[in-house]
């Protein structure tokens, strides 16, 4: 077994780990400590290692327990994937992004999400997440009472709420969406998760609109309260890896013309958009 070095980086979730190498054999001891981990802090850290595209794929797989690249459509290109300030045509390359889980506006989102610093100039905008879990455990008994079985309705398209200054809004044509319970059960771990996010969450179904956003809004209140938050302060050859169903992440502002900010991003599985519903972005608002 590797000799790894495990460190809680919050006490509700997260965990840095030294002393791997990806370039060496995944022994099973080592494979299930790591699954172990992912399952049970919901994002690991690996700092100041060398990652390759396939590596970084097949290591967020193995995570989720499906090994390799053998769905089609989960390995995208590798000049293709990535969130950067420097590849315009790449995901969210500049602005602003609100909490969310990648599509959470599908039945079946993406298990395992992550990203790999490839190339980082600092001072770099930071990653924020916080835990679907972890709130969850830690609702109020009456806010717990009163979103007791409730469902919501998750789009991909345009929910504007709350603070929008530097945001990048993002317009999907004909949007996907999705109905879950506001206390998800997770389909791998069986925790029940807080599911709802300010950027894809539209309402409360079944109820009056102004009903839904007083609810929504005390969840988010408690969801993202500053306590509950974690800031991943990027570093070339970071890699940071999470579990997207419990865990929530947002992003401050990225700006075109500012420092380098060029993230390898991966995925699994991939629901993916049809032609007819890619992503328009809007300039964020000043």
């Amino acid at each position: 077994m590797a000799q790894l070095e495990v460190r809680d980086i919050t006490p509700a979730f997260g965990a840095d780990i030294t002393g791997f190498d990806p370039k060496a054999p995944l022994d099973d001891a080592t494979r299930d400590l790591l699954r172990h981990l992912f399952d049970t802090r919901g994002l690991l850290r690996f700092r100041d290692i060398d990652l390759s595209h396939v590596e970084q794929v097949a290591l967020s797989r193995m995570l989720i327990r499906k090994e390799g690249l053998a769905d089609e459509g989960e390995a995208p290109p590798e000049d293709k994937f990535y969130v950067s300030n420097r590849k315009l045509d790449s995901a969210a390359p500049f602005g602003r992004l609100q909490f969310h889980s990648d599509t959470m506006w599908s039945d079946k989102p993406f298990e395992v999400l992550s990203l790999y610093g490839a190339r980082v100039e600092q001072p770099s905008a930071p990653t924020i997440f916080v835990s679907g879990v972890q709130a969850w455990k830690t609702l109020p008994d009456g806010l717990r009472k009163k979103i007791e079985g409730l469902e919501v309705l998750h789009t991909a398209g345009v929910v504007r709420r709350g603070d929008l200054s530097e945001v990048l809004v993002t317009d999907v044509p004909n949007p996907p969406t999705s109905i879950s319970k506001l206390g998800r059960r997770h389909p791998r771990t069986g925790e029940t998760i807080l599911y709802a996010c300010e950027q894809m969450t539209k309402e409360i179904v079944g109820i009056p609109h102004e009903e839904s956003e007083a609810i929504l809004e005390q969840v988010f209140e408690h969801l993202y309260s500053p306590a509950a938050q974690w800031d991943h302060e990027w570093r070339e050859g970071d890699f940071v890896v999470w579990d997207n169903v419990a865990m929530q992440h947002s992003r401050k502002n990225v700006e075109i013309e500012g420092p380098t900010r060029h993230l390898r991003k991966a995925a699994s599985p991939t629901p993916n958009l049809r032609p007819d519903q890619r992503p328009i972005y809007s300039a964020p608002a000043r």
